[in-house]
């Protein structure tokens, strides 16, 4: 296991983890890999593969478990690239596919391995996508952006079935674990939402500063906040209302919490027995969660001091974990999997999404009529360029220069001959 982090300085940083973590260890750099010719924006991890967005336009994908770097592949939109997913079906191990979000509102949807065949572009929002979130049965996708817009993307279809607009922008939307709740970020605010029916709000928690990372656990009873003045917050959400957190880490970074990452997952479904946290200002932790907020004593010696602390020397933006060999959570059999505000469009949207399945596949439009020419088929069927983009421009450039250096000289030649026909004459 690996933690990556990316960080805006355009490095991913990976550090080994053990496999069974049980007392205080050192994190260890495994590598480092100039990623991008900008800031990190995203990253995602699932199977072998690691894949990062960049202020650059471009997704930079690595291979971990054989150390390699697969290259790149440029944004068919337009604009930086503020989210990503691998989609891993359940109980799998190897994605299937990547969805991207752009700074132009669009989402793009790739064929994961291979050559990373680009099969979709979804147009909908109408300013930079915020998060995206996949179900975990691969049927439909939520996004919200800018616009402060949420949005509903049929899959099969590859086109957006619902549109709500909220009260005020979201900074991250994610489904749980099984598929059966969905979480809003919203400044001070989290928002959890049935994803069957009708989406109704199942709770509020107010967060006494800005919320910037949550993470759900796979039973639906407990939810983890990271605040931007460092605080770790546990929520009980059994306990109605929720006007405050269970227990809290008041001082677990010294700067906003930017990632909040499960390392050992709990047999039961509860909250996970080791997690990684990572800051703004660099810095990594390991905890024992069992140990957070009580006052026993953990396997570091005292109560809520970590497992492990690293500095990555670098402004942290993101980080994931890297299991390679760990299958992907089964969705829950009752996920219905859609939201709204009522109305025949919603009701049939629920109903077309019922049930649990993997098998999913983007259709192409068969008419004829609507069919893309060859030549924008290739285009957008892209395969992972190698090489920094700088350069290639540069290339371009220069052979720019050299055909209007070539088509100047023509035109002086030109002109040399009809002068010298019209003296002869």
């Amino acid at each position: 296991m690996q933690l990556v982090v990316g960080t805006y300085e355009r490095y991913l940083l990976g550090y080994r983890l053990p496999d069974d973590v049980q007392a205080a260890c050192e994190l260890q750099r495994s590598f480092t890999h100039a990623a991008h010719q900008g800031p990190v924006r995203c990253l995602d991890a699932a199977g072998s593969y690691v894949v990062s967005g960049g202020q650059d336009d471009q997704l930079h994908i690595y291979d971990i478990k054989q150390n390699k770097d697969l290259g790149f592949m440029m944004n068919p939109g337009d604009g930086a690239i503020p989210c990503l997913q691998l989609y891993t079906p359940a109980n799998a191990i190897n994605p299937t596919h990547l969805f991207s979000g752009s700074d132009d509102g669009s989402i793009a949807v790739w064929k994961v391995g291979g050559s990373w065949e680009h099969l979709k572009l979804m147009r909908g929002h109408k300013g930079p996508v915020r998060s995206l979130s996949v179900h975990p049965t691969g049927r439909l996708a939520l996004s919200v952006g800018h616009d402060r817009a949420l949005r509903m993307w049929h899959l099969a279809k590859g086109r957006c079935s619902y549109t709500a607009k909220l009260d005020t922008e979201a900074d991250h939307i994610c489904f749980s674990p099984n598929g059966e709740v969905y979480a809003l970020l919203c400044d001070k605010l989290v928002m959890l939402h049935s994803a069957g029916g009708e989406g109704q709000v199942l709770a509020r928690l107010p967060c006494s500063r800005r919320c910037c990372c949550l993470l759900q656990n796979p039973d639906g009873n407990t939810l983890m906040t990271g605040l931007d003045d460092g605080r770790l917050a546990v929520w009980d959400l059994r306990q109605q209302p929720q006007q405050q957190p269970l227990w809290e880490v008041e001082k677990a970074h010294n700067s906003r919490i930017r990632a909040i990452v499960a390392v050992t997952p709990d047999v039961t479904g509860g909250l996970p027995r080791h997690l990684a946290t990572a800051s703004s200002d660099g810095i990594v932790k390991l905890w024992d969660s069992r140990m957070l907020g009580k006052g026993g004593s953990s396997s570091s010696g005292s109560p809520n001091e970590p497992l492990g602390v690293v500095s990555t020397r670098g402004r942290i933006t993101g980080m994931v974990l890297s299991s390679p060999d760990r299958h992907a959570p089964g969705a829950g059999a009752g996920a219905a999997a859609a939201i709204g505000a009522g109305g025949d469009g919603t009701a049939a949207a629920a109903a077309a999404f019922n049930g649990v399945g993997t098998n999913y596949q983007l259709k192409r439009k068969k008419r004829q009529k609507q069919q893309q020419p060859a030549a924008k088929q290739q285009a957008q069927q892209q395969p992972l360029q190698q090489g920094p983009t700088q350069q290639q421009r540069q290339q371009r450039q220069q052979q720019q220069q050299q055909q209007d250096a070539q088509g100047s000289n023509a035109g002086k030649v030109q002109k040399q001959h009809k002068s010298g026909q019209k003296s002869t004459e």
